[in-house]
């Protein structure tokens, strides 16, 4: 199959759509959903949001002490979890509702224009730009509402979350809009956006019973949490490059850069070694939505993980001083041990989806490793010390995660579940067994198929 083109062509009438099945359903409904281009178009636009947000970080961390200003880093983690929050709102709905329809095209152009109004006030300070932000941020949450009013206007099987969720948008875009005319950066003004996202947090996890009837695209949106991932991966170069471009080239500046890309290529390796799919079937299969949404929700520290990550090293190469290069450290420390406790988290959650019981070393090494990137941030080390243990670190529990045994078989096992319910053969995930299977491909989601590819 050509990357991006269906195998065969199959000619719907405009506005009919696969709905998708109800756990335990026998007969297959499943349909293949390809990410669109407008769908890339609007992920790449977070390459800004994490570079200006990156910016933002590296220029606010450091006192006049040069240590970690605690309130800039908490404003950062707010601004991020806002960004993230935008994403996942178009995403999920992408992946519930399909990504072919007016409605959705219509309402993520509209959401372009509110997304990019939020990049360009991200890097500024909140005294002036906290009511401008305020503004896109509920105009974008607006828009958002909309579109779930008008498939919950629709009918049908998701009407009922559909509208819990037009509640939970409409009221979280309220505050931001009634932030907007508080003043930048005043208590008044982040307790409101606390609160708002605090609804859109709790909704989907309050609303697990409707959810069921509305399960988002197995095969979707796991590769759009992928693309996710690459972005932010890419934004650790992008720091890599800007960092040695203030400093001499030389190897002194190269080989701390280059063990940062073996870093960066190793973390690739382990965020797609996982059986990336496993939670979203079984919600399909069992309707155990609560470790689907596990899954959905522990990708947000990972990609704030990786983003600070990329920060930190970027930093490290640009540091003129030990003051700066203990900085820099502290950050890749924190940043790597988060990252890395989220992949552990994330390999745990897909483990026991499968009800059964993996010698897995694969999960203790990742808890290892945290808890030893933790431990980097109390060892004086200078740029090239820190990121060349970086590189071992991260490159030894990729081949450890790469050679275990458990994740063949659980990307095996993925691609048993989805081959059966394709057939509409499947009530329940014990009725898979796990088999040895093929080696997993990197890059592809477990199991040996195309991310892109599902029933």
């Amino acid at each position: 199959m050509t990357h991006g083109q269906p195998d065969d062509v199959q000619i719907e009438r405009a506005g009919e759509q696969a709905s998708p099945a109800a756990p335990n359903d026998q007969e297959s409904v499943y349909h293949e959903q390809k990410v669109s281009w407008l769908e890339l178009f609007f992920d790449l636009i977070f390459v800004v949001a994490f570079d200006q947000l990156a910016k933002r970080l590296g220029q606010t961390t450091g006192s006049a002490e040069h240590a970690l200003n605690l309130a800039a880093l908490a404003e950062f983690g707010l601004l991020f979890v806002a960004v993230w929050w935008a994403w996942a709102g178009n995403t999920t709905f992408a992946a519930r509702y399909g990504n072919e329809s007016r409605l959705y095209r219509w309402g993520t152009l509209a959401q372009l224009i509110s997304l990019g109004m939020i990049a360009l006030t991200l890097r500024g300070d909140l005294s002036d730009t906290g009511p401008a932000f305020a503004l896109a941020y509920g105009a974008g949450r607006m828009i958002q509402a909309g579109m779930y009013w008008a498939v919950w206007r629709r009918g049908g099987e998701g009407a009922a979350f559909a509208g819990r969720m037009v509640l939970a948008f409409g009221a979280a875009a309220g505050l931001w809009l009634v932030s907007a005319l508080l003043e930048g950066g005043s208590a008044a003004q982040i307790g409101l956006w606390c609160a708002a996202l605090l609804i859109d947090v709790l909704t989907p996890v309050l609303s697990l019973p409707h959810q069921r009837r509305a399960l988002p695209h197995e095969g979707h949106l796991p590769e759009r949490v992928g693309l996710l991932q690459i972005i932010a991966l890419g934004a650790i170069v992008t720091e890599i490059v800007g960092g040695s471009r203030q400093q001499a080239l030389g190897w002194p500046n190269l080989l701390p850069a280059l063990a940062a890309i073996v870093a960066v290529v190793a973390l690739w390796r382990l965020y797609f070694d996982q059986a990336r799919a496993l939670p979203l079937l079984g919600a399909r299969v069992e309707g155990r939505v609560g470790r689907m949404l596990a899954w959905l929700y522990g990708h947000l520290p990972f990609t704030l993980g990786v983003v600070v990550l990329g920060v930190g090293l970027g930093h490290g190469l640009a540091a003129a001083g030990a003051a700066e290069d203990a900085l820099s450290q502290q950050l890749v420390a924190a940043a790597l041990s988060g990252a890395l406790l989220t992949l552990a988290f994330l390999r745990w959650n897909s483990l026991r989806v499968t009800h059964r019981f993996f010698p897995d070393r694969g999960l203790p090494a990742l808890l290892l490793g945290a808890a030893l990137a933790a431990g980097l941030a109390f060892v004086d080390l200078d740029t090239v010390g820190l990121h060349l243990a970086v590189a071992a670190l991260t490159v030894g529990l990729a081949l450890i995660v790469a050679g275990d045994p458990v994740t063949r078989r659980l990307g095996r096992l993925e691609e048993q579940v989805m081959e059966r319910l394709e057939r509409g053969q499947l009530s329940a995930m014990e009725d898979v067994p796990a088999g040895e299977g093929a080696a997993q491909r990197p890059g592809t989601a477990a199991g040996g198929r195309s991310s892109d590819t599902s029933a």
